[in-house]
């Protein structure tokens, strides 16, 4: 049975967007600090190439984000979007503390707590998509935005990759270390029915690489020595000691570890419905934790250059600038009239 998902999304002009400053770019494209004129706020604006990106493919990330919104850990994405003859845009709202990968590299690895903190958060705003039928398919550090620099608050953001359970989706090359086995197993031209145990076990490796400030393995083969010696650990769980690198985790965390990265899929799926039963996760989720202060992270009324996060760097911004940028020109960009297509999800534009 087809799937679809409904939302309106506005079709503006660039006219009500004020480009503040370049902040980076990325494989998708450029992301610039707006201002929003129709809604008085600031905010992360992607601005994706058509020669990187059909149409298809941006409407689809906009559209399941604009749906996801509305949750208290997924990042807000605003339902509008501009068009122009080389770029696609659409706007979110800041992460002022970064991603987790920039907390990860900061601090080589982060404390337990904030760890145990982001678990909750995290496994929580899985479950929510999950019950929508949706499977991320691209949990990584990158894609976890902080909203405070303890993480108190995170979110998850980016649904480029996201798709229905169920649906066929094709090997993905290179292997990276939080594909799990199943993925990394396929063949090219080969395909697998996306289920949630993928999120579960990319959950997994994203918290030990917080815990530890390394990924665990280099891919989930028993090629892997690293991956081999897990498995060997894993099936002799009580009779063996842990590998190097699993031996100075509490017991509890290695039990956890141990379910997160169940072999079997089906069993791996049903993990997120009981995840905040498991004991790891309620010990000292409410301890304090001290940090050195980043710096100012107001963005409003800025008057010298300050630090701010957008997805997945860390970015200077000139609190001088007067509403241009080198990447982009504000005047290159408008309103192309292109209309939109439906992407396996039902899209209503409205025009501005």
């Amino acid at each position: 049975m087809e799937a679809y998902i409904c939302v309106e999304i506005e079709n503006t002009a660039e006219e009500n967007f004020e480009i503040l400053n370049y902040l980076g770019s990325g494989s998708y494209g450029t992301v610039v600090l707006a201002f929003d004129r129709k809604m008085g706020r600031h905010v992360a604006m992607k601005i994706m190439e058509k020669e990187r990106l059909d149409q298809d493919a941006f409407l689809h990330e906009l559209t399941l984000s604009v749906y996801l919104t509305g949750h208290e850990g997924v990042i807000s994405t605003y339902s509008s979007f501009v068009d122009t003859v080389d770029y696609f845009a659409f706007s979110q709202e800041l992460a002022p503390a970064g991603t987790l990968h920039s907390l990860i590299q900061a601090e080589v690895r982060i404390p337990e707590v904030l760890v145990k903190r982001c678990a909750v958060q995290i496994s929580q705003a899985l479950g929510y998509m999950h019950s929508k039928g949706l499977v991320h398919r691209d949990l990584k550090p990158d894609n976890i935005l902080l909203m405070d620099k303890e993480c108190k608050s995170v979110k998850l953001s980016d649904f480029g990759l996201t798709q229905f359970m169920g649906t066929d989706v094709s090997a993905m090359f290179p292997i990276i270390p939080y594909m799990s086995p199943e993925l990394c197993q396929l063949k090219p031209k080969e395909t697998i029915l996306v289920h949630p145990g993928v999120d579960i076990w990319a959950l997994g490796v994203l918290l030990f690489v917080a815990l530890k400030g390394y990924v665990p393995w280099g891919k989930a083969l028993l090629e892997d020595p690293h991956f081999h010696n897990f498995v060997y650990w894993q099936n002799e769980f009580d009779h063996v000691a842990p590998p190097r690198g699993w031996e100075n985790l509490s017991r509890s965390a290695q039990e956890m570890f141990r379910i997160l990265f169940s072999q079997d899929p089906s069993s791996r799926s049903q993990v997120i419905q009981n995840y905040l039963n498991f004991q790891w996760t309620s010990e000292d989720a409410t301890e304090r934790v001290d940090f050195v202060e980043r710096g100012d992270m107001e963005l409003v009324g800025m008057t010298e250059s300050e630090v701010i996060f957008i997805d997945e760097e860390e970015f200077i911004v000139d609190g001088t600038s007067e509403g241009t940028s080198n990447a982009i020109n504000t005047a290159g960009i408008y309103l192309s009239g292109n209309s939109c297509l439906p992407i396996g999800a039902e899209v209503e534009i409205a025009q501005d």
